[in-house]
């Protein structure tokens, strides 16, 4: 039966380029095959700098690193709705300038006090300015704003890195219960902090000093022109037990300010249950190029969000941040192919 996890009706695929995802289960002899077609880009000139985005319901929610607002956007990926953030100050292109911007850069949908809240991090690239976070209520009401100054240094502790690494939070998922958060190794290290969604909230509120579900596992990505990828979004497959995530290839993917040259961007399916007591795994042979024909597609995909999913297949959208103030959308589709 297909469900509609986040409900929203499907955009229609334009000269579909048809690319392929590898996985693979616990066993690397045996991998899994996934289809993975996605369609011609849509840009949107009017959303800035698209970094973070869910479904809910009919709602396409999507955040840019550089803007005040929560943009719905709808089949036509047209702005239709903005829900205020912060009243952060703007430039005359309605953009917070980059040396004061929060960086929101990773978005989920999650149950708060049984109600559902977008929460909205900064990537924690920057001290203080980019470690705050908001919880904003789907069905209206006030913003919560909390900090994440002491969370995301247990986080760097959790992780074994070094003064000069730095964390950069890029993505989350969650379950109904679990919340992965995706660090980009840009500055640092590529890796996957796993906890309780409750611990989580709990320590973020100051209701407890420590998160003891915390777990992280250290990642490899595969390579563009010598450049590893790093991690850029993710969001959670309930029917494939499995999160699903976009890596991007920038420059020498050595800075979190000074991006680089966009080189190109992969799509991956990682089982849950890979995950299950390792320190580190090696994502190449899950991660698959995103292209055109035989050429990688020069896009920096920052954030997958999944509409549709029904058993051995899943569908949603990708959202592109290619450095130049506009936001570029993908539709996309992955099937498990039937055994022969």
């Amino acid at each position: 039966m297909k469900t509609k996890t986040r409900n929203y009706a499907t955009v229609g695929l334009l000269s579909a380029v048809a690319i392929f995802v590898s996985g693979c289960s616990q066993t690397p002899a045996q991998p899994e095959l996934y289809d993975f077609t996605i369609s011609d880009s849509t840009i949107n000139q009017n959303l800035p700098s698209g970094s973070a985005m869910v479904v809910n319901d009919d709602d396409i929610i999507v955040s840019g690193d550089d803007s005040p607002w929560l943009f719905g956007v709808d089949q036509d990926f047209t702005i239709d709705s903005t829900m205020l953030i912060d009243n952060f100050p703007v430039n005359k292109d309605n953009r917070i300038d980059h040396k004061t911007k929060p960086d929101f850069e990773a978005m989920t949908l999650l149950n708060y006090n049984n109600q559902p809240y977008y929460f909205v991090i900064g990537s924690g690239s920057k001290k203080n300015l980019r470690e705050n976070a908001y919880l904003i209520p789907a069905n209206g009401g006030d913003n919560i704003k909390l900090s994440l100054s002491k969370f995301y240094a247990d986080l760097h502790q959790a992780a074994g890195f070094t003064a000069n690494e730095k964390i950069n939070i890029e993505g989350i998922a969650n379950s109904d219960d679990e919340t992965y958060i995706f660090n980009r190794g840009n500055e640092g290290k590529n890796a996957i902090f796993m906890m309780k969604t409750a611990d989580m909230l709990n320590y973020l509120q100051g209701k407890a000093t420590t998160i003891p579900s915390l777990d992280v596992v250290q990642a490899q990505l595969p390579t563009i022109n010598g450049v590893q990828a790093c991690f850029s979004g993710a969001d959670f497959w309930q029917d494939g037990n499995s999160l699903i995530y976009t890596a991007s290839v920038e420059g020498n993917n050595q800075s979190s300010i000074n991006d680089g040259a966009i080189q190109g961007s992969f799509v991956g399916v990682l089982p849950i249950d890979a995950l299950a007591n390792q320190d580190n795994i090696d994502l190449t042979q899950y991660s698959q190029l995103m292209q055109n024909g035989d050429q990688p597609l020069i896009t920096k995909a920052e954030s997958i969000a999944i509409d549709e999913q029904d058993g051995d297949q899943v569908s949603g959208y990708v959202v592109s941040d290619n450095d130049n103030g506009t936001s570029q959308f993908f539709t996309f589709t992955i099937d498990q192919p039937a055994a022969n």
